[in-house]
């Protein structure tokens, strides 16, 4: 059964007035359909916790990438909000206006048709905080020649907009078209010491395994080329990068800087008493933090599902 309420306001982004879908499991957990979120379902727990505190905007826009890219979400349980918020990238302005772009894209009937863009809706797309931030970012794209309008006007209210993707922005998304999300390779760089050779095969191969991916270490496998060459090439040819900086070796944190600068997602672990020991320059990033490989592999496989999806057969 389906209901709308003025009660029904979404537990992670705020808005009110959100469609729920009631289940018949004595409210154990709710289905949303979030006008700004997408669609999810959240725990009875997970939703009384979420009841009185403040908007989650980051988490919503993965919720409604996640949609948009038909991507699987798993149930939002108070446990799996409290890692995934703080595990969340942090995008520039610049990855922003590429991201509401991409979202344009997704929304885009044919080239040539338009996009009605709600910003109390719409922030979402563009990973914004509010809508002064999406408006930003929607005449950046703009001014730009990336997206026009058919309106002289450009702004058809206080409240919306209606644009089109430009030739010009069509050419932008070809060039940034990359074909990583079709990669089932993961570079996984890490301590190649005995000790850190049972985490390897105990809980971070598994655990990308279990997502659909294929764990590679350069020392796995037999090669005739320069060794820096190599890695080079196998982290370029890798869906994302599974950094284990645990005994601080320096060639770990270059593999993962040379990924970063790719554009290629890292996903950052550590054992828990090395980690006062991360560098100061990646301390910003969060870091799964293990004691046990049974956990590495929990919180892994976890991280993995939440920020890249489980890959489709």
């Amino acid at each position: 059964m389906e209901m709308t309420s003025d009660d029904n306001n979404c537990p992670i982004c705020k808005l009110p007035n959100q469609t729920i879908s009631a289940n018949n499991d004595y409210g154990d957990k709710t289905t949303y359909k979030c006008m700004r979120c997408g669609t999810f379902t959240i725990s009875g727990t997970a939703k009384f916790v979420r009841k009185n505190q403040p908007a989650l905007s980051e988490l919503s826009a993965w919720l409604r990438e996640r949609n948009l890219l038909q991507i699987e979400i798993p149930l939002l349980t108070s446990n799996f909000l409290e890692e995934i918020k703080n595990t969340l990238p942090k995008y520039t302005p610049l990855e922003k206006q590429s991201k509401l772009l991409k979202a344009i894209e997704k929304l885009t009937a044919y080239p040539g048709s338009e996009v009605i863009l709600i910003p109390e809706e719409s922030c979402s797309l563009a990973w914004a905080q509010n809508e002064n931030e999406f408006k930003f970012y929607l005449r950046s794209l703009l001014d730009r020649g990336l997206i026009a309008s058919i309106s002289k006007t450009q702004l058809l209210s206080d409240t919306s907009y209606l644009v089109f993707i430009t030739a010009k922005g069509w050419e932008y998304l070809d060039k940034d078209q990359s074909d990583l999300e079709s990669k089932s390779q993961v570079f996984v760089a890490m301590s190649f010491s005995q000790e850190m050779r049972v985490i390897y095969d105990a809980a971070i191969g598994p655990a990308i395994s279990s997502a659909g991916y294929s764990p590679y270490r350069v020392d796995s496998a037999p090669h005739l080329d320069r060794i820096d060459a190599k890695i080079i090439s196998e982290i370029k040819n890798s869906r994302f990068v599974v950094a284990d900086v645990t005994q601080q070796k320096t060639g770990v944190y270059y593999e993962a800087g040379f990924a970063h600068g790719f554009g290629i997602p890292v996903l950052w672990c550590v054992r828990k008493d090395d980690l006062s020991n991360v560098h100061f320059d990646t301390r910003q990033y969060n870091h799964i933090v293990w004691e046990t490989h049974e956990e590495l592999k929990e919180q892994l496989e976890n991280f993995i599902l939440a920020i890249i999806g489980k890959r489709k057969k």
